[in-house]
């Protein structure tokens, strides 16, 4: 029987040091939940001084390890659950320590609970992804730069140290920067579970988290198979390397999900339905997924088959999701767990698979971008279509099978009908990521067009997708024409059309970093007396930046000229492979 205990800051960290294990999540938690804790905070400083605020509870595994510094001997506690929490705190004590007077014994005192006395022993030890960020602030009170921010989780964690240091700064304006030290360390509430058991570890974090407490369902999934895993145990020897091979799975797959912002319960949801619960025409929900897992779970070596597929899905998914440029085909889940499957279809070869992707894309930018339809679209022919190419069965999953399922999703969504539906004549710019996406592709296209060594600057992609769409759209002819541009919007001697519904026109729309775009604005196309566009354009070396800096003149006539190129180039480029 392990018996909760409840108990403040200061009494926690008396005499033990904290690790998250290198299987663990990494610092995921983002401003609103800094923010809800801030609030917390500005609450209970207005209640009684012997009030206390529940934060939480926190699940730990007491190691056999100790510390000895000095006379002092800590216990290392590995955090099984409530590290987010912990982590915020520990650096918001740390802001704390920087903002008291430099001599003052509290902050020493302070100073020496985070870092003990030999200098080398942190309060909190980390797994090894925001190992340098977090000990290099904690140790020194260095917030990182840019260069060392290189994931998802250590743009994160240096948002953490910014906001906690922004709260602390606004705090010592209108009060005592002790009254909060003193809130913090022993006004807040926890309770603690402790057990040196490790096989109950899991059981009571699974418990505990079924009663409606908000944990990523990646999480509640890793402690289930873990759990599992000790049960279906059948002597220690086995359950130790089991438990290490298991450990370094997850280790992994959280060094996948820190890269980019990807939703654990996405994993879940796609290993579940692609792997274990396939029969039904939609994705899976986290609550089903778990359970397909947790029953799937019947052997001692499921736990870690079923985590080598997460693993595997938890790749493929990140990869989805750095591709930015791909963002019109990738925001819908169908669409995503499609492509995973054709990531991991096993009848094909690599050709091949490429192949596929590129089918993939041309359909679901024809349904979802161009002919713009709405996430419910299409889902069960997608679902049903990537458990086909995962099954067992090789005649379901062959590149002829797969090839020809694909074209028969965007049958009824024809290139001609598409691009008359979101391109000819139309105005782009009001739904600017498909503009984006398509304008893009044009530069791919107009960079092969060059061959040899013609590529795409690396560079130049990343600033165009970086800011937001709407940013990075040119209007070449403006929106809000001046002098110089009366009389232009008539094609040859016809008459004057309405500025409105031709601007945002495909054959009117460039892609410029914002600066340049913003730098633009509605000078004339060309002219030797004043600033013009082309001697703007000409800073930056996009094809398609170029191809417009050959004309003489921009009128109505160029505009058409353009979108009929553009769309003979994108009628092929999204038919049918």
């Amino acid at each position: 029987m392990i018996e909760p205990r409840y108990g403040v800051l200061q009494t926690l960290f008396a005499d033990r040091v904290f690790r998250i294990p290198h299987y663990q999540r990494f610092y995921s938690w983002q401003k609103r939940q800094r923010e809800d804790l801030f609030n917390d905070l500005k609450k209970l400083a207005t209640g009684r001084e012997d009030q206390h605020h529940f934060m939480a509870t926190i699940v730990c595994h007491r190691t056999a390890e100790t510390k000895d510094v000095g006379a002092v001997q800590y216990r290392i506690y590995d955090i099984v659950d409530g590290q987010q929490r912990l982590t915020t705190l520990i650096l918001l004590l740390k802001c704390i320590e920087l903002a008291l007077p430099d001599a003052s014994e509290d902050r020493r005192d302070l100073a020496r609970t985070l870092v003990k006395r030999d200098g080398h022993l942190i309060l909190l030890q980390t797994n090894n992804a925001n190992e340098l960020i977090f000990n290099r602030f904690i140790r020194e009170g260095t917030a990182p730069s840019k260069a060392d921010i290189e994931t998802h989780s250590d743009r994160n964690l240096a948002s953490a140290i910014r906001e906690c240091g922004q709260f602390v700064e606004s705090w010592k304006a209108s009060q005592d920067i002790l009254s909060l030290m003193r809130l913090v360390l022993h006004r807040l509430g926890f309770v603690v579970f402790d057990t040196e058991d490790s096989r109950i570890v899991y059981t009571i974090f699974e418990v505990l988290n079924s009663r409606g407490l908000a944990v990523d369902w990646l999480d509640k999934t890793k402690s289930v198979l873990m759990g599992r895993m000790y049960e279906l145990s059948s002597s220690r020897e086995a359950t130790e390397a089991e438990i290490g091979t298991l450990q370094g799975i997850w280790s992994q797959i959280y060094r996948e999900i820190a890269k980019e912002d990807v939703p654990g319960e996405e994993i879940l949801r796609i290993t579940a339905t692609l792997y274990y619960g396939p029969g039904q025409g939609k994705p899976r929900s986290a609550e089903e997924s778990l359970d397909l897992l947790r029953k799937e779970a019947d052997s001692f070596e499921k736990p870690r088959r079923i985590s080598t597929r997460l693993l595997d899905v938890a790749r493929k998914v990140v990869e989805l999701y750095a591709s930015t440029h791909l963002g019109p085909v990738t925001e819908i889940l169908h669409a995503r767990l499609l492509a995973v499957a054709l990531k991991s279809a096993t009848g094909v070869n690599e050709n091949e698979r490429r192949k596929l992707l590129e089918q993939w894309e041309r359909v679901t930018f024809r349904i979802f971008g161009l002919f713009d339809k709405d996430s419910r679209t299409k889902v069960g022919d997608y679902v049903r279509l990537a458990a086909k190419i995962v099954t067992e069965d090789l005649q379901t999953r062959t590149y002829n099978q797969i090839m020809a399922g694909l074209r028969d999703l965007g049958r009824e969504y024809p290139i001609d009908e598409a691009l008359k539906e979101g391109v000819i004549g139309k105005d782009c710019y009001d739904h600017p990521e498909e503009c984006r996406y398509l304008l893009w592709s044009y530069e791919e296209h107009l960079a092969e067009e060059l061959g040899g060594g013609a590529t795409v600057d690396e560079h130049v992609k990343a600033g165009i997708w970086k800011i937001r769409a709407a940013d990075s759209i040119e209007h070449i002819f403006p929106q809000t024409p001046g002098a110089a541009w009366r009389n232009k919007m008539r094609r040859g001697d016809g008459p004057l059309e309405p500025i409105e519904p031709n601007v945002g026109r495909i054959g009117n729309l460039l892609l410029l970093p914002l600066q340049l775009n913003q730098e633009a604005q509605n000078f004339p196309f060309d002219s030797d007396k004043q600033k013009n566009k082309k001697e703007i354009y000409a800073k930056h070396n996009l094809r398609m930046v170029q191809e417009v800096c050959k004309e003489s003149d921009w009128t109505l006539s160029e505009i058409g000229a353009r979108e009929a190129k553009i769309v003979d180039w994108a009628r092929n480029r999204w038919s049918d492979i």
